[in-house]
């Protein structure tokens, strides 16, 4: 499976990634990406999980957002406790003939609930404003999180063909126009029963989250890899700076790996690792920033060209600083940003 990845990534993805990037994703990707069987990802181990992820990731970025979210989508459908849905949807969502879409990171938020579900009859009423879901025009369906007034999560699925009682207003990103990324307004958006996924304890989702989200996005090492690809490629020898750069990266990198194992292995054996698995996000985000600075410093003016892959890796290599985001990662990326600064004497 990690190698079908590369070499989608490398073949079909990265080639067309500059013109994806300022367009729409071909259907043909997702229909590549389905009949290599990479829809259904969730059944290998946590360390083929991630090095697939990250060859995607360093394929083409908005292909691989859009793939990468209908997988919490199948996670999601995989352990509903509404039988008739999942086996409805989980073969279809594993096939990758049905797309789906999620929003559901507004429940990570402090304070009052961005999307509320209110009962009514047979079914749920969902009102309130989803900031951020990806895959808006591309997705069938889209799983919905929102919370109730006695501290439970209502899981649902919605067409993504304009439902009635949504409407959509696209998000104006520097990266990723072509994902459907918008915010979702819910207006008396009513969901039948047979459409809900499974209903759970609001606490406990969030402590559940809190472990499983502490690791972070492994597609920024799938960014640097990348990066260092091309630095090799642009540079003049082993005594080329761009060379000693791309080594030094690759030695970094490799280390990241072994400690992304070792994190991710811990955390599914239910070990308490969020501190560090937080500061380990926080270090992949570094590399993945030295790995496209150095790409553009090898490059020079040309990596600022919006045909040039330089400057899109490295908007991309700054989105994942917010993708997933938890209390905990960001808190541990600025620390990573004090404990790592340099003291100017003047």
């Amino acid at each position: 499976m990690i190698e079908q990845a590369r070499l989608l990534a490398d073949d079909l993805l990265f080639p067309a990634a500059q013109d994806v990037d300022r367009s729409v994703i071909p259907a043909g990707h997702l229909e590549a990406l389905a009949e290599a069987g990479l829809f259904s990802i969730v059944d290998l181990s946590p360390g083929a999980a991630r090095r697939t992820i990250a060859a995607i990731g360093g394929g083409c970025g908005a292909t691989f957002f859009v793939w990468v979210q209908h997988h919490g989508v199948l996670r999601t459908v995989a352990s509903a406790t509404n039988d008739e849905l999942r086996d409805r949807l989980e073969a279809p969502l594993r096939a990758g003939t049905i797309i789906g879409g999620t929003a559901f990171a507004h429940v990570r938020r402090p304070g009052p609930a961005a999307v509320t579900a209110t009962r009514i009859t047979d079914g749920w009423r969902l009102d309130g404003v989803a900031p951020w879901a990806t895959s808006w025009g591309i997705a069938q369906r889209f799983c919905v999180a929102a919370e109730t007034d006695d501290g439970r999560i209502v899981w649902s699925m919605i067409s993504g063909d304009r439902p009635a009682g949504v409407t959509a207003t696209p998000l104006d990103l520097p990266i990723f126009a072509a994902t459907g990324t918008v915010a979702l307004h819910f207006n008396e958006c009513a969901v039948d029963d047979t459409d809900v996924v499974t209903i759970e304890d609001a606490g406990d989702w969030r402590r559940t989250d809190r472990r499983r989200a502490s690791v972070g996005q492994p597609a920024v090492l799938g960014v640097g890899e990348r990066a260092i690809r091309l630095l090799h490629a642009a540079s003049r020898g082993p005594s080329d700076e761009a060379h000693q750069a791309a080594t030094r990266l690759s030695d970094d990198l490799s280390q990241l790996w072994v400690h992304d194992d070792a994190l991710t292995a811990g955390l599914a054996a239910g070990d308490d690792l969020v501190d560090a698995a937080s500061d380990h996000r926080a270090a992949c985000l570094t590399f993945g920033q030295r790995a496209t600075t150095a790409l553009l410093a090898a490059v020079g003016g040309a990596g600022m060209d919006l045909g040039h892959p330089a400057q899109r890796l490295a908007r991309e290599a700054t989105f994942y600083v917010i993708q997933a985001q938890t209390v905990d990662g960001r808190a541990a990326t600025l620390r990573s940003i004090v404990t790592s600064g340099v003291r100017h004497q003047v």
